[in-house]
């Protein structure tokens, strides 16, 4: 078993691309999100603003092999910074890179920063990746919600954080419970990869029990107190 990397982002819309691309530079910041989500409940009958018009505000990465396993978390108040940050982390670690996303959204987003920072990604961006678990297991995009599918399978859903949540606990700046959002989803993502491992015959029970005990191993060595409430509502397959 080679080393997984899981990556989760979370965005909001970026109002400077918002102010070039509606000529809204004299407006505000709140204004300009305002006028996005308008424009696209015009033209699409929803809020949700295009990936390519929104900017990193907390990542997280799980990092996982046979020889260990952790979960880094990357708070973006200075989004440069954090994208190099996950840059060296996924060269620290050579491995395959996924995200739970149902199409090439994580990509997309990841490009279009890159540009909008002018930062090099080559480690998150190589080999067309980062590869969509739900993709990958032919999950239909209206069938594959993170977090249904976290209760479908009996994880600690509500720990994450959707759209709308990220949003509003941006807008509050509340910057820990962004972090600790992104790391739960990563870590849900992750151990709903392993079970889909498992249901395909990609790996069998042994293995599968062997990964979530260096879950469980890691969980209880920390003291962060969304961890201690995943620990709390997590349990382990048992044989």
């Amino acid at each position: 078993m080679s080393t997984v990397l899981l990556l989760d982002l979370k965005t909001v819309p970026d109002p400077q691309v918002g102010k070039r691309l509606l000529a809204l530079e004299q407006f505000s910041d709140a204004e300009a999100e305002l006028a996005m989500k308008t424009l696209r409940v015009a033209t699409a009958a929803h809020p949700a603003v295009p990936l390519q018009q929104r900017r990193i505000i907390a990542a997280a990465l799980v990092v996982a092999s046979p020889e260990q396993f952790t979960v880094l978390e990357f708070p973006a108040r200075d989004e440069p910074a954090a994208l190099n940050a996950l840059e060296s982390a996924v060269a620290a670690h050579p491995g395959t890179v996924w995200a739970w996303d149902s199409g090439s959204g994580y990509r997309t987003q990841l490009l279009a920063r890159a540009l909008a920072t002018r930062t090099a990604l080559p480690g998150l961006l190589r080999q067309a990746g980062p590869r969509s678990v739900a993709a990958h297991y032919g999950l239909q995009p209206a069938a594959s919600a993170l977090a249904e599918l976290a209760a479908v399978y009996g994880l600690p859903h509500r720990l994450g954080l959707r759209a709308a949540e990220t949003e509003a606990a941006h807008a509050r700046g509340e910057h820990e419970r962004l972090s600790a959002g992104s790391a739960a989803d990563a870590l849900i993502a992750y151990l709903l990869l392993l079970a889909l491992q498992r249901l395909t015959g990609e790996t069998d029970a042994v293995t599968l029990q062997l990964a979530q005990g260096r879950v469980s191993a890691w969980l209880c060595a920390q003291t962060a107190p969304h961890w201690q409430q995943f620990r709390q509502h997590w349990t382990p397959d048992t044989p």
